[in-house]
């Protein structure tokens, strides 16, 4: 079960946002210009800084914002790439861009998507007691629980994920275990390619972020307008792939008796 401290920073001192509008847009491209293009350059080359900041990656995925709620400032983002019948991509950014072999038989399994573009400010507010590690440490979960919010809303059959052994590490201590499907690869710094299935997610990440998704989902019924116009102008998904609607009416039937458990089983 998730610490109270924990869900009031993830939910209330910070809120996790899908960027939908142009406005959310220029915000993603801000948070990534402060924190991932420096660190990226200082790896690689960036030819492109525009292509860098948003591409045509960006246009096949759910990009999601943290914001600090006290200052309405946007500190992090993270990117779901996502793979279908629809989408004019059918490799993966590990594949295209970090030469990930002998996956092909793993991304034909449509939908599948990759968690990528994670960026967190290195400027944090101060939050009540909590080092300022531990509150990186839980914010960089923040973002991650994103995957298990995405999953339900627009189930993907394969999660893959190319990350660096510390966030591996950090996602395992939570119970969460990615398992890989490939060797270190240069690729903005070592890297090693890692997969988890959606049932095995959304399990092994219950105790922990569970009561967090739930949160979100409920918000998401609440207020979904913004959601369902991101849905209809979206070029590669259509209402029939969402199941927010099949969500809500779980709420609605079971109350607070609804958990990850019965969402699982009807979705």
């Amino acid at each position: 079960m998730i610490d109270p401290q924990i869900f009031h920073l993830l939910t209330q001192e910070y809120s996790l946002i899908l960027a939908t509008d142009f406005q959310d847009i220029k915000a993603v491209k801000s948070v990534r210009r402060k924190t991932l293009l420096p660190a990226y350059q200082d790896l690689a080359e960036i030819k492109d800084v525009d292509h860098f900041l948003y591409n045509q990656d960006d246009e096949q995925s759910f990009i999601y914002l943290l914001r600090h709620n006290p200052s309405q400032e946007y500190v992090g983002t993270i990117r779901v790439f996502f793979v279908n019948q629809k989408t004019p991509l059918k490799k993966i950014p590990m594949q295209i861009y970090g030469n990930v072999k002998d996956i092909d038989h793993l991304v034909s399994q449509y939908p599948v998507c990759e968690i990528s573009r994670l960026a967190l400010a290195s400027d944090l507010p101060a939050y009540q007691d909590m080092s300022a590690l531990r509150l990186r440490t839980y914010l960089t979960i923040g973002l991650m629980s994103t995957i298990g919010i995405n999953t339900f809303l627009y189930p993907s059959n394969n999660i893959f994920s190319i990350m660096e052994p510390a966030l591996h590490r950090l996602l395992k201590r939570q119970g969460i275990n990615f398992h890989p499907i490939g060797a270190a690869v240069e690729y903005y710094g070592m890297r090693i390619p890692h997969m988890i299935k959606r049932e095995k997610l959304i399990t092994e990440s219950k105790d922990m972020l569970g009561k967090i998704t739930l949160f979100y989902l409920k918000e998401l019924c609440n207020t979904p307008d913004r959601f369902w116009e991101f849905i209809d102008s979206h070029p590669y998904l259509d209402r029939s792939d969402i199941h927010l609607d099949q969500i809500c009416k779980l709420f609605d039937r079971y109350g607070e008796q609804a958990d990850i458990p019965l969402l699982l089983e009807h979705s």
